[in-house]
């Protein structure tokens, strides 16, 4: 036991001594003292990276990525790249002046290995080579466009920065951090980046020119980078739309729209519409229409403003006044006594229309409703009645309805009907029917007309009427086969009734009647022709008033008489050159120029009297031209010249009237005495003075 005891102590002495051994070698092997670290350098400047080295046995150099820059302290072969610090002291510091990107790696001080000693390599130290962004750039600077309303991203781009370099927004000097997003993209060769900001945003007219910036920083740089922007804010056009007149308007009145536009950019194009349809050639601000009618009346005209960004369409709704029309067709009611019967009116206008019911022949007023209902129908509500439909300013409108019986229908047609041979026959069966007919049916011999012979020439068509149908039958080339009877029958829910229907042949016109016809049109075109020419002739002749003046006094000597004489006349006649048919005297028909006999004074005398009778023209004497020319006949079988029948006029004044040529104041001499030769003494010039005054 005490042999185990000793054999263990030795074999502790044994390990102890190992140990002291193998420390006093591992003290005594080459190392580092200082190591180098990661350090940041700014493109351009000097870095140094520190290596101190103890018990150096083997050569000592730097690597670069994993690459040797060699052991000599001037680095043959990298001019800006050498080893500072006192070799004795184990100094092998790196510098680099100037720094670039490209000095940007891994860097290691290493000491080399020799035949007893092993080599070594300090930690790994990053050489990080700082480089400044580029100028941040907003994209679309100086002016961006955007569209009002419409979300837009500002971007911001700040390029070749190492490290990438924050980026910040700012509106109007104030820093924006809302709605802002960035990313950092790597470069190929791993070492530059590029950064992107987004500001969005969505803008409004009040955004016009608002400046917007963004700053760039990064590690290089002392100060941000800053660069700006202002906004362009572009928006569709806005549109307002008038009217003149805007109230009032009458149908065939014009209006003129006009649209009045402002957007950004201002360069404006317009179009026109009218219920969506567009309008052709209205390309400019203003529309005129012209004529208005009842159709346009709520019609939606549209202006559309155009620009680069977009359009804006404004609508107008036109109100037009137009008088009453009907908007329904005339539809008559049917009844039996005792039923319900209803008469629609249904009218429009602008304004809505009065609308009033009231029957025929009377003034009172039954409704003033679209509709008329009368309830129990009696024989005395049955007939017309009158739809009157106003709108103050237009001109009223009526309608007449028929209040109908309900009964079994009845056929109305003429029972002999022609045509010519050869010309189209048309045959008319008329038929009061309430209600409507079922059934209108032709037939010949028994068997309906369209089974009967040619049917091809027959054909029937139907027209409705107020108070039942008309039916019409018509045969095409008419032949000696097609005249005779044609039986029409009706048949309604009440009854039926028929007509035979003769068809005759309608002769020809004789030629004889044509011609006379023709030549005696001609004549009377002829004889109208002569009288406008001598009416426009005799207008075209001055016309003369002869001026009388009428002077009544009583002599003095004449005094005492004077209760039973007569007021002697004294007339002073102007006669011009007369050219007229009839003395102005003689006229009856013009009295407020002429004269003639006072009631103050006696008629004159006519003795002679045709067929015992006085001349009844209001002058006591025969009449002038031309009443004269009814004698002529008498004048050319030897009874003389009518005026040679003639005795002298009683006057109660001398000498007596003799009557007088109505031509030129002088009595016509008697029909048996040459005109050239006439005898001054026995037909002296006489006066007017004793045969009118004034009235």
């Amino acid at each position: 036991m005490q042999y185990n005891m000793e054999k263990a102590i030795i074999r502790k002495l044994l390990h102890l001594m190992a140990g002291l051994a193998l420390a006093g070698t591992v003290y005594c092997q080459q190392g580092f003292v200082v190591q180098p670290e990661d350090q940041q350098v700014k493109q351009g400047d000097t870095v140094i990276m520190k290596c101190k080295v103890e018990n150096r046995e083997g050569q000592v150099q730097w690597t670069r990525g994993g690459f040797g820059l060699g052991t000599d302290r001037s680095l043959i072969g990298f001019e800006r790249y050498s080893m500072l610090g006192d070799e004795n002291n184990g100094v092998y510091d790196l510098m680099i002046v100037e720094a670039e990107l490209q000095d940007d790696d891994v860097y290691q001080c290493q000491i080399g290995a020799t035949h007893t000693t092993p080599g070594v390599r300090s930690r790994s130290a990053q050489l990080t080579v700082l480089l400044p962004p580029n100028f941040p750039i907003i994209y679309g600077s100086p002016v961006v466009n955007v569209e009002e309303g419409q979300p837009y991203n500002l971007t911001c781009r700040a390029n070749n920065g190492k490290p990438a370099p924050t980026l910040k927004w700012f509106v109007e000097g104030a820093e924006v951090t809302d709605n802002v997003s960035y990313e950092a993209i790597t470069q190929a060769d791993g070492k530059r980046q590029d950064a992107i900001s987004y500001l969005t945003i969505t803008p409004s007219k009040t955004d016009q020119g608002k400046r917007y910036s963004c700053q760039a920083m990064n590690a290089f740089l002392t100060d941000p980078l800053t660069t700006s922007a202002s906004l362009e804010v572009l928006y569709a056009p806005e549109v307002t739309i008038t009217a003149s007149p805007k109230l009032g308007v009458k149908e065939g009145e014009s209006i003129q729209f006009s649209c009045e536009g402002r957007g950004n950019p201002n360069n404006i194009t317009w179009k026109w519409y009218r219920n969506n349809e567009e309008i052709g050639d209205a390309d400019s601000k203003y529309l005129r229409v012209d004529s208005l009618t009842a159709d346009h009346d709520g019609n939606i005209i549209t202006c559309e403003a155009i620009n680069s960004v977009g359009s804006t369409k404004k609508n107008y709704q036109m109100a037009v006044e137009y008088g009453p029309r009907f908007t329904v067709p005339i539809k008559h009611a049917a009844a039996q006594l005792g039923e319900t019967a209803t008469l629609t009116c249904k009218t429009k206008g602008n304004p809505t229309p009065r609308v009033v019911w009231k029957k025929k022949g009377s003034q009172r007023i039954l409704s003033s409703s679209d509709t008329l209902t009368i309830s129990r129908v009696t024989e005395s509500d049955l007939g017309i009645y009158i739809c009157y439909s106003n709108v103050i300013g237009f001109s009223e409108i009526n309608r007449e309805l028929h209040l109908l019986k309900k009964g079994p229908p009845k056929v109305i047609s003429n029972e002999e009907q022609y045509a010519k041979e050869g010309d189209i026959a048309t045959l008319e069966c008329l038929t009061e029917s309430v209600p409507k007919p079922d059934q209108i049916r032709w037939a010949r011999q028994e068997q309906d007309l369209l089974q009967f012979g040619d049917s091809a020439r027959y054909k029937v068509e139907e027209e409705d009427l107020p108070t039942g149908r008309k039916s019409i039958l018509t045969i095409v080339n008419v032949h000696s086969g097609d005249y005779g009877d044609y039986n029409c029958s009706v048949k309604n829910t009440y009854g039926t009734d028929a007509l035979v229907i003769k068809l005759k042949q309608k002769d020809a016109i004789p030629l004889a009647f044509v011609m006379g016809g023709v030549f005696g049109g001609l004549g009377l075109i002829l004889i109208i022709a002569i009288i406008i020419f001598i009416y426009q002739r005799t207008k075209s002749r001055e016309e003369v008033i002869p001026t009388i003046e009428i002077e009544a006094s009583t002599s003095d000597t004449d005094s005492a008489d004077s209760a039973t004489k007569k007021p002697e006349i004294k007339v002073e006649y102007k006669n011009p050159d007369y050219n007229g048919p009839l003395e102005p005297w003689r006229n009856d028909y013009n009295k407020d120029h002429y004269s003639r006999y006072s009631a103050e004074y006696d008629e004159l005398n006519v003795n002679y009297k045709p067929n015992g009778r006085p001349y009844p023209n209001g002058y006591g004497f025969p009449p002038t031209y031309p009443e004269a020319y009814k004698y002529l006949d008498d004048v050319d079988k030897g009874a003389g010249h009518p005026y040679d029948r003639l005795g002298s006029y009683d006057s109660g004044f001398e000498p007596d009237y003799h009557p007088r040529n109505p031509a030129y104041g002088r009595p016509p001499p008697p029909h048996s005495m040459d005109p050239r030769n006439y005898p001054e003494e026995l037909y002296p010039e006489g006066t007017i003075s004793r045969l009118s005054t004034n009235v």
